[in-house]
Parts: structure tokens; sequence; C-alpha cells
């Protein structure tokens, strides 16, 4: 079970949801939501981090009125953290209404190092490797 996030990924995972902020208050709405997209992609593989961060997605789809996204992120709050808590996610996936849930993705470059403990071969739900 992942409960503990690593102290890098807790840096990396803050240091997304910072710069969704400060997009945010520069009214830059898409590097918003891209940020807190790669805050999901960190924190999706523990059950508090990965709840978290779908009630912030939440959260902004209220505040932009988006009725899809509410309705996305309503079920992903409800049960993303049981994913977490079973090791079964789709690694990669963004989190946003607009990508199937259980939908796994390419890892951007740049996380790749700090997520390299993901399961990135699998074609369905998986987590992180398994020690």
């Amino acid at each position: 079970m992942n409960w503990i996030m690593p102290k890098d990924w807790k840096i990396r995972y803050k240091k997304e949801l910072d710069l969704s902020k400060k997009y945010e208050e520069e009214g830059n709405l898409k590097e918003t939501w891209r940020y807190l997209e790669r805050a999901h992609l960190i924190g999706q593989y523990y059950p508090i981090p990965h709840t978290g961060i779908h009630f912030r997605m939440l959260l902004f789809a209220i505040d932009q009125k988006d009725i899809k996204e509410i309705a996305g992120q309503l079920i992903r709050v409800l049960f993303g953290w049981l994913g977490s808590w079973l090791n079964k996610i789709p690694v990669g996936n963004t989190g946003g209404a607009n990508v199937p849930i259980f939908q796994p993705m390419p890892i951007p470059e740049d996380l790749l190092d700090l997520l390299s403990e993901a399961d990135q071969t699998s074609k369905s739900l998986s987590g992180l490797k398994k020690k």
C-alpha cells in the first residue's frame, strides 16, 4: 500500500501546485490546469494527494463553471483514492474529464526520473513497480 509519499515527490508535487496557483493568480487558466495535471501525475500513486489534487481540480472546474469537468472530478474525488490504495492506477493519466479515467498515458520527459518506479509497461491499470 502506498501511504507515504517520498520527500522528493512531495517537493515536486508542491512545486507543481505552487505553479498552478501562480498562473491562476495571473489569469492564465490554461497553464493553471496544466500544472494541476502535472501534480496529478505525481500525486496519483498516493491516496491522500490523489484525492487532494482531484479536489483542487473540482474547485477549478466549479470556478470555471465547467459542468463536464465538475461531474468528472466528483467521480474522481469519490473513487480515485481507491486505485491509489490498491496500486492500480492509469500511469501517466492527467486526471481531467477530457481523458478516460482508466487510460494510461506517457509520462512527460521531465518527470520520468522522479517517476522511475512507475510501471509504464502495462496497457491497463498498474502503479508503482513491485519490489
